[in-house]
């Protein structure tokens, strides 16, 4: 894959897609995203590792949908469907590379359901 990741293209090395296990508590948690994750696929932080699984499968094959900064303060967005108990949704996720030669990191990650204002899921 070329460097940088391009918008329209998948993720450079996203078989290798990695997450702290403590941003992935924040991200489920009642101070990050939590409250989106429950509504939308009834998850809680208990179901972390069955979240990351769906998430990091997702992300094989899905392009990046934009990128904010350059170099290594960069972040790439990509936007998945996930399926979670019977429930699919569009989930924003966005990845970062420590350098050139590195796997993406999980920075975060949020359904977005269905609304008449962000109905294209932009």
């Amino acid at each position: 894959m070329p460097w940088p990741p391009r918008v329209g293209e998948p993720l450079p090395r996203a078989k290798d897609a990695w997450y702290e296990r403590v941003e992935l508590e924040w991200i489920l948690g009642a101070e990050g995203h939590g409250t989106e994750w429950g509504r939308v696929f009834h998850v809680s932080a208990e179901d972390a590792q069955r979240i990351w699984d769906r998430v990091a499968q997702a992300v094989l094959a899905a392009p990046v949908t934009g990128s904010r900064g350059e170099g290594i303060t960069a972040s790439y967005g990509v936007l998945i469907d996930v399926t979670i108990n019977g429930r699919l949704a569009p989930v924003l996720t966005a990845w970062h590379y420590a350098d050139e030669g590195a796997a993406p990191r999980l920075v975060t990650a949020y359904p977005k359901p269905y609304t008449r204002r962000n109905g294209d899921y932009g």
